[in-house]
C-alpha cells in the first residue's frame, strides 16, 4: 500500500477539497477498509483512489448512497479483484453487481448479488441476475496510474496481492490495523457512526457466495 498525503490523494483523482468536503458532510464518501474517513486526518491510502473510483462509476446507475453503501460493505470482494488484476495482466478481473427480482411497484430490484472475478466468473456467479453491471478493476487501476505519473506520483508498486502471494498475510494483519484504527475514529463522532451503521445495515445488498460475506459493521 502507498500512503498519499490529502493533496496528492485529490490531485489525483480530480476533485477540489471543497467538493470533497462536501461529498463527505452528505455522507457519499466511501474509501478502503469498509469505512468514510482515514485512521489520521489527510492520510490515504492508494486503495482509497480505487474505492472512490467504483463509487464513482456506480452512482450514476444506482445512485450515491446505494454506491456508497457497497463499495463500504464489500471491501473484501472488490479487494480481491485488485489483488488479481495486480498479479495478472492477461485478463481483465471485475466488481459485479447482479440485479434479482424487478420489483414492479417500487421500481427497483428486490435484491442485489454481488461478485468478483474474471469475465467468465463474474458471468457465471450473476447467470440468473435479470442485468449485470461490471466495474473494470484493471481499467480503473492502470487510468489511476496514469493520473499519478501525470501528477508526478509513483503509484507503480501493487496497490495488494492475491491470497496465493508470499505477502498476502502480512498485508492482511496491516489491514486489519488500518482498519481497526479507521473505526476507532469514525466512532468518536457520534453523527458519523449513526450514518454508517444504518448504510450497512442494508439487507437487499448480497454477496453472490456466501463465502464473500459483507464486511458487518460494528457494534
Amino acid at each position: 500500500m502507498r500512503s498519499l498525503a490529502r493533496d496528492q490523494f485529490l490531485k489525483i483523482f480530480g476533485l477540489t477539497s471543497g467538493a470533497f468536503d462536501a461529498q463527505q458532510r452528505a455522507g457519499h464518501v466511501a474509501l478502503a477498509f469498509g469505512t468514510p474517513i482515514p485512521a489520521t486526518p489527510g492520510r490515504y491510502f492508494d486503495l482509497d483512489l480505487v474505492a472512490m473510483a467504483i463509487a464513482a462509476a456506480l452512482a450514476p446507475t444506482l445512485g450515491r448512497q446505494t454506491a456508497t453503501t457497497i463499495v463500504l460493505g464489500f471491501f473484501n470482494q472488490w479487494v480481491a479483484a485488485m489483488g488479481h488484476a495486480d498479479a495478472d495482466s492477461t485478463q481483465n478481473y471485475f466488481f459485479a453487481l447482479g440485479g434479482m427480482g424487478w420489483d414492479n411497484d417500487e421500481k427497483h430490484f428486490r435484491e442485489i448479488w454481488v461478485t468478483n472475478g474474471t469475465i467468465q466468473q463474474i458471468m457465471s456467479d450473476l447467470r440468473d441476475a435479470s442485468s449485470v453491471m461490471a466495474i473494470n478493476i484493471t481499467d480503473i487501476i492502470a487510468r489511476l496510474r496514469t493520473k499519478a505519473r501525470t501528477a508526478g506520483i509513483d503509484l507503480s508498486q501493487p496497490f495488494f496481492f492475491p491470497p496465493e502471494h508470499e505477502r498476502f498475510s502480512q498485508i492482511i494483519i496491516e489491514f486489519k490495523q488500518e482498519r481497526e484504527a479507521r473505526i476507532a475514529r469514525l466512532r468518536r463522532s457520534k453523527k458519523k457512526w449513526r450514518r454508517h451503521q444504518a448504510l450497512m445495515r442494508r439487507e437487499d445488498i448480497k454477496p453472490a457466495s456466501s463465502k464473500d460475506a459483507p464486511i458487518q459493521p460494528a457494534a
